[in-house]
């Protein structure tokens, strides 16, 4: 025994050395940053359960007090169809309330200075959810409704700022197979003077990828798409250094014809690029295709270059509450403009 006490005092110190050791070496080390530009899912992956907790907000949204903030957002079908019913009756109706509920929750809740929309009916239902608004807070005075060929989906955008011009196209013819169709939801533009100087906000909805009987979606929305650009070009041509903001559903991803026709030549003068706005984990996706299963980058902002350096991207995102699907089968995109 007296040897054995003997020997542990002898080592005692190697003994509590080893011991705190031990100890440090089992805190956790830092995980590593992905890059900022790099995104960290494809664009098609799917969202993370719906209990992962967001991480806490330790700004406000926006950048400081002569930010603009800027939402965009398919708004899924703010009119009245016909929509199915419990045991597949098919029946007129609105939106339905709840629907409408959770998405004026969200818009409010983003505060946006300038709201441009996919999908919305008639001005009247234009002029119902602008009201709703109001009741709830947020007060956009300023509208302009537009569209093409289709009658049933429109465009819209709601400002508080006040609208100065308005250039929107509904007429805008193109061939395909020696055939000639008009653009579905048509152009809209109209210019709104942000502190930095008069700025075009061009909001588009191109072809969806249902398919038609006579002619290829995909066709029709490449045509749809340099329809669009072509607008854009003119406003280029007549002031190189104009502001363009082009927004809106696309039906389309990264590096697709559509998509790479609406932008043009990277880094050239009048390259349109992306703002790269993500959710709160990181992900890129805008769209739940329920029917296939399918999440997918639908929605984008572009800007042109003169625009650029004024994106906040720190404050610039995908919106992403709890209730997103309870609104829409879309989610918006929020681009904060100001540094």
């Amino acid at each position: 025994m007296k040897s054995l006490k003997k020997h542990f005092f002898k080592n005692a110190p190697r003994i509590l050395f080893g011991a705190f050791f031990l100890c440090t070496s089992c805190k956790d080390e830092p995980k590593p940053v992905s890059s900022p530009e790099e995104p960290k899912t494809p664009e098609t992956a799917a969202p993370a359960p719906k209990d992962t907790p967001k991480p806490p907000e330790e700004e406000p949204k926006a950048a400081h007090s002569n930010s603009i903030r800027f939402m965009a957002y398919n708004i899924e079908n703010y009119l009245t169809m016909t929509r199915y019913k419990k045991g597949g009756v098919k029946e007129l109706t609105s939106k339905d309330p709840g629907e409408i509920k959770a998405l004026v929750e969200i818009i409010v809740d983003e505060k946006p200075d300038i709201l441009g929309i996919c999908e919305i009916g008639t001005p009247e239902d234009l002029k119902d959810l602008q009201t709703r608004l109001k009741d709830a807070g947020l007060d956009l005075p300023h509208t302009v409704h537009a569209g093409g060929s289709d009658t049933t989906r429109r465009l819209a955008i709601l400002s508080a700022l006040p609208i100065t011009a308005n250039n929107s196209q509904d007429n805008l013819p193109f061939q395909i197979e020696g055939r000639e169709r008009l653009m579905g939801r048509g152009i809209l533009d109209v210019t709104i003077a942000l502190p930095n100087g008069p700025t075009h906000f061009v909001g588009l909805h191109l072809k969806s990828k249902r398919e038609v009987e006579d002619l290829d979606q995909a066709e029709i929305r490449l045509n749809e798409a340099r329809l669009a650009r072509s607008h854009c070009d003119a406003i280029l041509a007549k002031d190189p250094n104009a502001r363009i903001v082009v927004y809106g559903d696309m039906n389309d991803t990264r590096k697709t014809p559509p998509l790479s026709a609406l932008m043009g030549q990277y880094r050239s003068k009048d390259y349109i690029g992306d703002v790269f706005a993500k959710d709160s984990r990181g992900d890129l996706w805008t769209h739940f295709w329920s029917y296939q299963q399918q999440y997918s980058r639908f929605d984008w902002v572009l800007v042109s270059p003169s625009v650029y350096p004024e994106v906040s991207k720190e404050h610039s995102y995908i919106a992403d509450p709890e209730n997103w699907n309870d609104a829409s089968d879309h989610r918006a995109v929020v681009v904060t403009f100001g540094k």
